[in-house]
This record gives structure tokens, sequence and C-alpha cells, in this order.
């Protein structure tokens, strides 16, 4: 299930895709996904650090086997001024361990 994602600063709105590989029995509940991405999108970010904030943030707390964070967002900016590409979106990803 992807989670929405959107920023205040660089504005840009999209869908973040997480999956990880749970070690020793540490788990976290899928509504925290959703707090965390939350928590790092309100800050002055762009897309690729939000990535690897996020991917980072999981690998350090969780310590799984292996975390993949992947963020799809439109950008504002594509849309409203300089290419006009509305509906174009960007792709970055992150991955961890095992993935």
């Amino acid at each position: 299930m992807p989670l929405c994602v959107s920023t205040t600063c660089c504005l840009f709105v999209g869908k973040a895709h997480i999956a990880y590989i749970p070690a020793d029995n540490r788990i976290i509940g899928l509504s925290k996904f959703a707090r965390i991405v939350d928590c790092f999108a309100r800050r002055p970010q762009v897309q690729e650090r939000l990535t690897h904030d996020v991917a980072d943030f999981l690998n350090e707390e969780l310590r799984p086997k292996g975390v993949a964070v992947i963020l799809e967002a439109e950008h504002m900016c594509m849309n409203m001024r300089g290419a006009k590409a509305a509906g174009s979106t960007t792709q970055t990803s992150a991955l961890r361990g095992a993935l």
C-alpha cells in the first residue's frame, strides 16, 4: 500500500513505497510508516534526501535484514514553471542491506 507524501518547501506530492525484511522480531505497525515519512517530509527536503533519510532511519531503528524505500512524486515546479510537464513524475529509491 503506497503512502501519500507531500512536502512544504520544495513542493512535491507523491507516494512512498516501503519494504523491509524484519530481523529479531523487530516490526512496526503500518501507521508508523506514514508517520515516519510525514515527519521527514515536514523538513525542508529534496526528494532524493527524503528517500535516503527514511531508509536510513528505518535501517538504524529496526536493524532489519534489508530496507527498500521508493518515492514517486510529481514536482509542482515542473507543472507550473519551466517545462510545464504536467503529470510527469520522478522516482527515487534507497536500498539497504539484503534489499
